[in-house]
């Protein structure tokens, strides 16, 4: 069937302002794509992505403005969760390589595999190569290199390191993707109490960064403890982003700009930006989400504060 006329392929990320780029990032990968008339025009979150920069590298690597970045993250991503189950229940190396191969990719992809299903689309699994492509290599890099190779580099500092930021860049690419998809579906349909979408473009990410520990340890097991550190991340950035990109009309999106806006403005400008990408509110959302989850997937690192340390956890303890 042929596509009507006034009716283009279009990525779910890429507003009218925005020129398309060859290689399709992260959320249009995780996402099919939505007619133009869902398109928001008003959210352009990315520069041109793989097109020549005048910005900061940190803002190129948050924004994943770089050659080949979606097969790097993908690729790192699946490294982590080979390296999780490499370092957990096939430390010994006893589990069958298609039992660990299927772990491993539950592991790292448990969102990318299943989350669409709630928003009647198409697994990322299934519909692009990219994902399922990078399982097969980072699970062959962890476990199939002469002499274990690949596990003992990544088993270093700088591996766990490299693994950490890149795998966390995913992550961020998750999160305003998975926003903007749900605030793009819904936004001609918000409640009669508020002028935007408010759970949709918060709850639609959660879902997907807390999908690996459902799979892993059911509802009991995930959340026996308290609000995990992938439910306070998701929660408080997706939050952050869907009110300061997407909420114009609302008192929330408003107020939030017009605090943060002047700062954000000349904090864009300091990392190389244009006039117009300074102004892009969508763009300092992702970077200043990029920012923080990138730093937290740091600090917790088993070299520095561990995987259960929390800001807000600690911030709570300290007020109580």
């Amino acid at each position: 069937n042929l596509p009507d006329e006034d009716e283009k392929p279009i990525d779910v990320d890429a507003p009218a302002d925005h020129l398309p780029s060859s290689t399709p990032s992260i959320p249009a990968l995780y996402i099919s794509s939505y007619k133009p008339s869902e398109q928001n025009n008003t959210t352009s979150h990315l520069h041109n992505k793989q097109h020549p920069s005048t910005m900061n590298p940190l803002v190129d690597l948050l924004t994943m403005n770089f050659p080949y970045a979606t097969e790097t993250v993908c690729i790192f991503m699946s490294i982590q969760g080979s390296m999780a189950v490499r370092n957990g229940p096939n430390r010994t190396k006893s589990m069958n390589w298609f039992h660990a191969f299927v772990r491993s990719t539950l592991t790292a992809y448990a969102g990318a595999t299943f989350t669409n299903i709630f928003m009647g689309r198409p697994t990322a699994m299934f519909a692009n190569d990219v994902f399922f492509g990078s399982c097969l290599i980072g699970f062959g890099i962890v476990n199939w290199l002469p002499l274990d190779i690949g596990y003992h580099l990544f088993s270093t500092f700088l591996g766990t390191l490299l693994t950490t930021v890149f795998s966390q860049v995913f992550r961020v690419g998750g999160v305003c993707g998975f926003s903007d998809a749900a605030y793009n579906a819904f936004k001609d349909a918000p409640s009669v109490y508020y002028p935007t979408p408010v759970f949709g473009p918060i709850l639609f990410p959660a879902a997907l960064g807390n999908m690996g520990g459902f799979l892993k340890s059911g509802i009991d097991g995930h959340l026996e403890k308290g609000m995990p550190w992938p439910f306070q991340q998701a929660i408080s950035c997706s939050t952050f982003y869907h009110f300061y990109a997407h909420d114009v009309k609302g008192c929330v999106g408003v107020t939030l700009r017009s605090v943060l806006r002047p700062v954000a403005i000349q904090i864009m400008i300091l990392m190389g930006a244009d006039e117009k990408e300074s102004e892009n509110d969508a763009l300092f959302a992702k970077f200043a989400v990029g920012c923080f989850m990138v730093a937290m997937g740091i600090v917790m690192m088993p070299q520095f504060l561990g995987p259960k340390f929390s800001p807000f956890t600690a911030v709570a303890d300290m007020v109580g």
